[in-house]
């Protein structure tokens, strides 16, 4: 029991830290490279900014949520037939902040990549099809600033969670460390 514990909770960190990982790629690198070394190439640039953010925010977020998910679940499992009855240390003040910090970035990332990117696409389409349109610009604009902020809540948020998870593993440590001098 001990051995899926152990595995629930490294897919789980896998997960999060290429979703986080990724995030901070696309956000700073990619998109600073693709702006600085494309800025000739309008279409071009936002062609490859456009399928970079497809293969990310649906490919790539919604692996790691389903790895995650499918970590969660089999972590309940296995701490609900616990025949030592093992819990988490609890480092928050609430009990389900882990949890709640988790549905938050699924439902961001779920609004990112189903709605706020196909209409991105779509806005990106008729600002292409209509250059000197200065409404179609502005609106594209406000969609990017919607997605830089809702981008920048979930780094944080995923940063809160490897937070809190690096707090439990210490004081997991720090607990058996001490049971363990007990014994001896």
């Amino acid at each position: 029991m001990k051995r899926l514990i152990y595995i629930t909770n490294m897919l789980y960190l896998f997960s999060l830290s290429l979703w986080v990982g990724g995030m901070f790629l696309l956000g700073i690198l990619v998109e600073i490279v693709v702006r600085v070394k494309l800025k000739e190439h309008g279409p071009l640039a936002s062609q490859v900014m456009n399928s970079i953010m497809d293969a990310f925010n649906v490919h790539i977020i919604y692996t790691c949520l389903g790895l995650m998910t499918l970590s969660v679940v089999l972590r309940y499992f296995a701490d609900r037939n616990a025949t030592r009855g093992f819990q988490d240390p609890v480092v928050t003040k609430k009990r389900y902040t882990k949890q709640t910090l988790f549905i938050v970035m699924v439902l961001v990332a779920l609004y990112i990549g189903s709605i706020l990117r196909p209409q991105m696409h779509e806005m990106d389409l008729k600002k292409k099809a209509n250059p000197h349109e200065v409404r179609l610009q502005k609106q594209f604009d406000s969609y990017h600033s919607q997605l830089t902020w809702l981008y920048t809540v979930n780094m944080i948020l995923g940063l809160s969670l490897f937070y809190i998870h690096g707090k439990e593993m210490t004081r997991f440590r720090e607990e058996g460390s001490s049971s363990m001098a007990g014994e001896r």
